[in-house]
C-alpha cells in the first residue's frame, strides 16, 4: 500500500442483506385470482348445463354447488386437475296429460246404474224444456225410437225445468233400466211472468243397445209423488243459555246476514234454536242450528 493510500480516509458502506437476497415476487395474489376465475368458470358451466333442455343435472356430492367449486378449484391450482364426485339429481317428471280416453274411463262404466241415473235425469231435462230453441226438440226426436208429435215455441210461451232428480232405480238382468224422475217446472212468458208447478214424477225407460250403450226406450211413463210424511214433533220451548245462543247465532251467521233468535227448545241431542237470517233479497228466512251439549 502506497503512502497516499494510508493518508486517504477510508470509507465503508453497509448493504442490508436483504437487498443482497433476489427479489422475490408474492404469487399468493395471482393464486387468488386464479382460484376465483377458475370458480367463476365452473359456475358458468353448471349453469349452462342447467338450462340445457333434457340434460341431467348433476351437482357435487353432499356438499353445495358453491363450497365444492371453491374445493376443486384449489385443488386444481395447487395439484393438478381432480375430477370431483358428481351425483345425478333425480329429474321432476313433467306435469302427466290426461287423454280423452283416461278421462272417459273416469265416467260411470256403460250400462251402469249411474248412467242410468244421469240419462234419466237428462232425458225430463230437454223433453219438458220448450223454450224456442229447435236443438233441445231435435235431441229428444233422436232419442226418441218412433216419431212423436212433440211441443214447438217461437219463444212466446216457455215451459222451463227449474230441476229434475232421480229418486229410484230398478235394473233388469237383461240390461234394462226404470228410473223414476222427480221434476218441477216453470211456465208462463215474458210478459204475464212464470209460474211454478207442483212437483211430478215420471218413469224413463231405458234399454242396453248392441254396442252396449243406453237408449230411450219409449216416452216418459206417468208416475205418482209420494205423500209427504209426518215430522216428529220439535222439542219443547226452553230458555237456552246465553252462551248457547251466542255460539248458535254465530253459526246462522255463515247462512245469512243479523241472525234473530226466534225459538229454542232442548231434546237429548242437545239444543234446538231457531234463528230468522236475511238475505240480498231483503227476506227474512227461519233456519235451525243445533247445538249439542249444554
Amino acid at each position: 500500500m502506497s503512502n497516499t493510500d494510508k493518508e486517504l480516509p477510508q470509507e465503508y458502506e453497509e448493504i442490508p442483506w436483504s437487498h443482497l437476497i433476489p427479489v422475490q415476487k408474492d404469487r399468493s395474489l395471482q393464486l387468488a385470482l386464479l382460484v376465483v376465475v377458475i370458480a367463476a368458470a365452473l359456475l358458468a358451466i353448471m349453469f349452462l348445463v342447467r338450462r340445457s333442455p333434457g340434460a341431467p343435472v348433476a351437482v357435487p356430492a353432499e356438499q353445495p354447488a358453491v363450497s365444492e367449486s371453491v374445493v376443486v378449484a384449489t385443488t386444481l391450482a395447487t395439484a393438478g386437475p381432480v375430477e370431483p364426485e358428481m351425483t345425478m339429481a333425480p329429474v321432476v317428471a313433467a306435469p302427466q296429460i290426461y287423454s280423452e280416453a283416461d278421462l272417459m274411463a273416469a265416467l260411470p262404466p256403460p250400462g251402469s246404474d249411474m248412467e242410468a241415473v244421469a240419462r234419466a235425469e237428462w232425458f225430463v231435462t230437454d223433453y219438458f224444456t220448450v223454450d224456442g230453441d229447435p236443438s233441445l226438440s231435435d235431441g229428444i226426436a233422436a232419442a226418441l225410437p218412433d216419431a212423436v208429435s212433440l211441443p214447438q215455441s217461437d219463444g212466446s210461451v216457455i215451459s222451463y225445468v227449474e230441476w229434475a232428480r232421480a229418486v229410484g232405480v230398478a235394473t233388469n238382468p237383461d240390461g234394462e233400466f226404470t228410473v223414476t224422475v222427480w221434476f218441477r217446472t216453470l211456465a208462463g212468458n215474458s210478459e204475464s211472468g212464470f209460474d211454478r208447478g207442483p212437483v211430478r214424477a215420471v218413469d224413463v225407460r231405458l234399454v242396453t243397445d248392441a254396442m252396449g250403450r243406453l237408449a230411450i226406450a219409449d216416452l216418459p211413463v206417468a208416475g205418482k209423488v209420494a205423500s209427504v210424511g209426518i215430522a216428529p214433533q220439535w222439542p219443547l220451548a226452553a230458555e237456552a243459555p246465553p252462551d248457547i245462543v251466542v255460539a248458535a247465532a254465530n253459526d246462522a251467521a255463515h247462512l245469512g246476514s243479523d241472525p234473530q233468535l226466534q225459538s229454542a227448545g232442548a231434546d237429548d241431542e242437545g239444543w234446538r234454536l231457531v234463528f230468522s237470517v236475511g238475505d240480498a233479497s231483503g227476506l227474512r228466512f227461519p233456519i235451525v242450528v243445533r247445538v249439542t251439549g249444554g
